[in-house]
């Protein structure tokens, strides 16, 4: 056997041994048949959804290599070629062989430990070299060829491995490449055997190729896409090359045969054949020209796909086509078949709790349904290109696709300063490097450029510019003029080596500078903003605002999809995997995964003890590992409908509104908008609203509807916006998002309980009349006032406690992940350690029928100044309702606070929850918009989100009054005098502060509940721009005021309740 040549780990001017030319990905089939059934991936509906190996499965000329391979980790290169030797010689004695799934990344198999890190490499800045340490894996299986291949061009094909690889076939090499997510292809014909034969593999984990492969995600390593051969005859056909116009579809083949006949043919949607051509090859090349007559064209709204096939060579090749032009209008526009398009995207990385960067297609598509689902059309494959089967499924479904290169060198930029100029620059600008620069978007754009959801070609992440980017850009501009080139690093906008302005998150100021200026040509497209990570993103709304606003704004990808986490166990009674090292019978981490007594957490960066890390910065995504929405995608979803509505005033006394249409090629009569009129509690009117609108355009229209002058209740209509049938992604009747108008009704003046009405009220003190305990007793309560602590410790309601502990004010919330700048200030300042302090508290009256008492509080934390001092005005009634009223000053350049409100606890069983205000979801300032404003039941527990990092959570903002109580309808009641923010969960602010992982967090029985003034807002400033001014709490001066009334729901009219307040009158005064 010849042994690797290790030196190719460290040699950036050899990209691989052996490996074939680039080109397109397809697979041929032997029939016309099977070749139009295995052109698609999804075969008619969702629940019918097959896999391409599936479909190739059925097809003879193609054989997977997937499932269980014999696997030895080895920590480095000695023991790798000690292993290598050892298996092809057969002194496998000894040897610890497992078997690991193919695809699959060995980390999770528990060889090695997964290790996030988002900028900085894992190994020393040493380019090209890496450690001698050099993780490895052996992968070997055996396999025998159909006796129908006998005389066949064999093809071993490898979708993804991470990162350098060596192949051989019967103990021979077969070659060597890198790029861990681009596809290496290696004819073995000659190195096979009939018969059973045996196929080695050998995967190092860092390479040279690593200095270009620097993203923000788990590191893991292995075979973790499809592996498959192809049996092609001595003559076929190589490559081929789709163009279209908006009537034309021009085919290119290459062949491995100088000369040869082939014929093309295209099929519509229905398979029927609708044109046909021969041509002779000459000099390895045949073009074909189809001129179509009122063809059907794609767009991500109206995906349409002919069918393709190729005759030549006794194979038939099928691709699907999809007719579209991707352009840049006169002013800017981002232009599909000439019409402006807005991208509402996303960035996808692959991720999977279990398997790592093994992404099952089922998953995929399930992915790609849901995002269909929540109006989403754009997505940017960060940082590199997603399995092949995944384009065809965003032809299939319509996405416009940024493609992405697998190149990112984000941490040169970390080294320092040593390299004599821009260290960033060590590699972009280092002619070294260029075939390796350049060999990554050819092997990408020659690999996908058939398929018609890509629309952009991007450069690359993060990996800075300079010449060999500019080399990268010629090269696709000399291969496709009809793509647009993307890379958000080049920052001059004037470059011809872009088509496209890209942006990180921008500030909105940003947007508005560059769209208003008519001496820039080129669409902007923000390739990442609002970042989703935890609690958010709170700023989709005033992004969007601006994305309509102005042609030349494309829109933008939201970052990110998907939270990336290890489903990880912590339980001291699971026993340790056993995961061995070559020579070695010691495992090499943690806990069985698969233990079913353990019970499974996600864990982010450090977990695994993986240093450097980067914590939780991974876990950022619209939805969970498990692919379960955020509320920030709920969010995300109405502010990208298809329908935008706008109150028009009045017309001929009913309410008119303005429709506009968000689609780009979809006429709201597509679309079935239904409508109510209602309050909180009640609908008054609903049904059916026709609606024809052309794609960009505003029409009007009323709701035959009296609104009464007056109401205790604000009065709304609701639009909500339905598909009429059924598609691939959703059933008819699907909710595409929502509007929710308030009604000019003008609210009446709540009903005042007089004092006078009230029962007497008895009130003693402990010990002098402005010290100790005041108790105050009426019918059916007695309430404990603290004058020393200046707060109720005791709220008892026909002999039951209502209060767990003394109630309190507190400025504190558990930072979200979009505070981790902000927090920066509040831990400076020590805001977490801000503790109430009493100047004084007065009785002011005693009445028989109500006291007053007025206390001055200041919030402050060790060696500061307070950052708030406030007064409260205490009433309590006879009617056993007690008021606040607080006046409050904020302390001159004390910044923006989290919160300020009252929180109390309530006992155990304090479980059931009512509110009117914005939900079910939790709803904040700046990300509400797919809540409604209504009235709605919920349990404590059901409030609380399990963020994988916790944090603040559970807000309802704009809410009217609030009840928590018990099974029995036992429990209190909180009013505000105006809308506040209020919450109900079993954790208080510390518990989620100090907490790390979801796993750490126990459940008080309490329930910890806040009326709050104000809260800030939530933002993207986790990596974005600071939160906007109008949701900041910076409030110098503010006044709330609110009521608590114990309650029993069986014999309160909630709703009536919540309208009355008590008044103080003269007879009693």
């Amino acid at each position: 056997m010849i042994l690797p040549d290790f030196s190719l780990l460290e040699n950036q001017s050899v990209l691989n041994r052996m490996k074939e030319p680039a080109r397109a990905w397809y697979i041929p089939y032997g029939c016309r048949c099977s070749a139009l059934s295995g052109a698609k991936i999804i075969s008619g509906s969702a629940a019918g959804a097959a896999c391409a190996q599936v479909i190739a499965e059925r097809n003879g000329r193609y054989k997977s290599l997937n499932g269980d391979w014999d696997f030895i980790y080895c920590r480095n290169k000695r023991e790798a070629a000690e292993a290598l030797e050892a298996l092809e010689t057969n002194r496998q004695a000894g040897i610890p062989c497992d078997k690991i799934k193919v695809p699959s990344n060995w980390q999770m198999y528990g060889y090695d430990v997964p290790q996030y890190v988002n900028s900085f490499y894992p190994i020393p800045l040493d380019p090209p070299h890496v450690p001698d340490e050099n993780p490895a894996g052996i992968y070997r299986r055996e396999f025998r060829l159909p006796e129908r291949w006998s005389g066949e061009e064999i093809y071993l094909n490898f979708e993804g491995v991470d990162t350098y690889f060596y192949v051989y076939i019967n103990g021979e090499p077969a070659g060597a490449s890198q790029g861990a997510h681009l596809p290496s292809e290696f004819r073995i014909t000659e190195l096979l055997h009939s018969g059973k034969n045996t196929i080695t593999v050998l995967v190092f984990k860092w390479a040279w190729s690593t200095y270009l492969e620097d993203q923000d995600f788990y590191r893991l390593s292995g075979i973790f896409r499809d592996v498959y051969l192809l049996a092609r005859n001595k003559e076929h056909i190589r490559d081929f090359e789709i163009r279209t116009s908006l009537d034309a579809v021009f085919v290119r083949l290459q062949a491995t045969a100088a000369a040869g006949a082939a014929s093309v043919e295209l099929y519509d949607a229905e398979h029927r054949q609708i044109a046909r051509k021969d041509a002779i090859i000459r000099e390895g090349a045949a073009e074909f020209h189809f001129i179509i007559e009122n063809p059907r064209l794609w767009t991500a709204e109206t995906p349409y796909l002919y069918t393709l096939l190729i005759h030549a060579y006794n194979e038939v090749i099928p691709a699907c086509v999809g007719m579209r032009t991707v352009s840049v209008g006169p002013s800017g526009e981002f232009l599909i078949n000439g019409s402006p398009v807005k991208l509402k995207g996303v960035n996808r990385h692959d991720t999977n709790p279990d398997t790592g960067h093994c992404t099952p297609l089922r998953g995929i598509l399930k992915e790609l349904l849901l995002m269909k689902r929540h109006n989403i059309n754009c997505i940017r494959t960060s940082h590199y290109p997603n399995t092949p089967a995944f384009l065809r499924m965003c032809d299939e479904l319509g996405f416009y696709v940024i493609d992405e290169t697998d190149l990112e060198t984000h941490g040169t930029a970390l080294g320092g300063r040593e390299y004599g100029k821009d260290q960033s620059l060590m590699l972009t600008d280092n002619p070294e490097w260029r075939d390796a620069f350049v060999d990554r978007i050819e092997r990408m754009y020659e690999r996908d450029k058939n398929c018609a959801s890509v629309v952009m070609i991007s450069l690359g992440n993060e990996a800075f510019y300079g010449e060999n980017h500019r080399e990268m850009s010629r090269y696709v501009k000399s291969r496709d003029a009809g793509r647009l080139v993307h890379y958000e690093r080049c920052e001059n906008a004037a470059e011809d080596s872009i088509d496209i302005y890209s942006r990180m998150y921008a500030s909105l100021d940003f947007i508005e500078d560059y769209c208003r200026n008519s001496n820039y040509k080129k669409p902007l497209f923000l390739c990442e903003y609002s970042h989703a990570m935890g609690n958010g993103p709170g700023d989709l709304q005033d992004y969007w605002n601006l994305f309509y606003r102005y042609p030349n704004a494309a829109g933008g990808c939201v970052w990110e999809w998907a939270d990336h986490a290890v489903r990880s166990v912590e339980d001291p009674s699971v026993v340790p995997a056993r995961r061995a090292a070559y020579g070695d019978s010691m495992p090499q981490y943690g806990k069985n995964r698969d233990c079913a007594a353990a019970r499974p957490f996600f864990s982010y960066g450090g977990w695994f003890g993986d240093v450097p890390n980067d914590g939780n910065f991974c876990v950022d995504g619209l939805v969970d590992p498990d692919r379960n929405p955020s509320t920030g995608l709920l969010e995300l979803k109405n502010v990208i409908a298809p329908v935008q509505v706008e109150d028009a005033g009045m017309e001929n006394g009913m309410p008119a509104y303005r429709f506009t249409n968000r689609y780009d090629f979809t006429d709201l009569e597509e679309l079935e908008i239904r409508y109510k009129i209602r309050t909180p509690s009640a609908v008054f009117l609903q049904g059916v609203l026709p609606v024809k609108c052309a794609p960009g355009e505003t029409v009007s229209g009323t709701l035959a509807f009296t609104l009464p002058e007056f109401s205790f209740e604000e009065f709304f209509t609701e639009f909500s916006f339905h598909t009429k049938k059924d598609t691939v992604w959703a059933e008819a009747g699907y909710e595409l998002g929502f509007a929710q108008l308030k009604l000019p009704v003008k609210q009446t003046v709540p009903e005042t309980e007089p004092t006078s009405s009230m029962p007497p009220l008895t009130v003693t003190f402990s010990g002098e009349v402005q010290s100790g305990v005041l108790q105050a007793e009426g019918e059916d309560f007695v309430y404990r006032f603290d004058l020393d602590k200046g707060h109720f410790t005791s709220i008892v309601f026909n002999g039951i406690e209502l209060l767990a502990a003394p109630t309190r004010f507190s400025v504190y919330r558990a930072p979200t992940d979009n505070d981790r700048n902000i927090r920066r200030a509040w831990n400076g300042s020590f805001l977490q350690l801000a503790k109430e302090k009493l100047y004084s508290c007065r009785v002011l009256e005693v009445n028989r029928k109500y006291v007053t008492l007025l206390a001055s509080y200041s919030a402050a934390a060790p060696s500061f100044l307070p950052f708030v001092k406030y007064s409260v005005l205490w009433v309590i009634y006879g009617s056993g309702e007690i008021g606040a009223s607080v006046t409050a000053e904020l302390r001159p350049g004390a910044g923006m606070l989290p919160r300020f409100g009252l929180e109390l606890a309530m006992p155990p069983g304090n479980e059931q929850l009512r509110y009117c205000g914005f939900g079910p979801g939790p709803a904040y300032c700046d990300m509400r918009h797919f809540c409604k404003k209504g009235i709605y039941d919920a349990s404590v527990t059901e409030e609380f989100t399990p963020y994988i990092f916790p944090q603040e959570t559970g807000n309802h903002y704009g809410t009217e009054w609030a009840a928590v109580f018990d099974a029995e309808g036992r429990g209190l009641l909180f009013k505000g005098i105006q809308e506040f923010e209020f919450s109900a969960l079993h954790y208080t602010a510390e518990d989620l502060d100090t907490a790390q992982f979801a796993k750490d967090l126990q459940p008080r029985k309490e329930t910890i509940v806040r009326i709050d003034y104000k809260q800030s807002g939530i933002g993207s400033n986790s990596c974005g721009p600071e939160l906007l001014p109008q949701y900041r709490f910076d409030d110098p001066q503010f006044c709330y005021s609110f009521t608590i009334k114990p309650i029993f729901t069986e014999n309160t009219d909630l709703l009536r309740e919540s309208r009355t307040l008590p008044g103080i009158t003269e007879e009693t005064s």
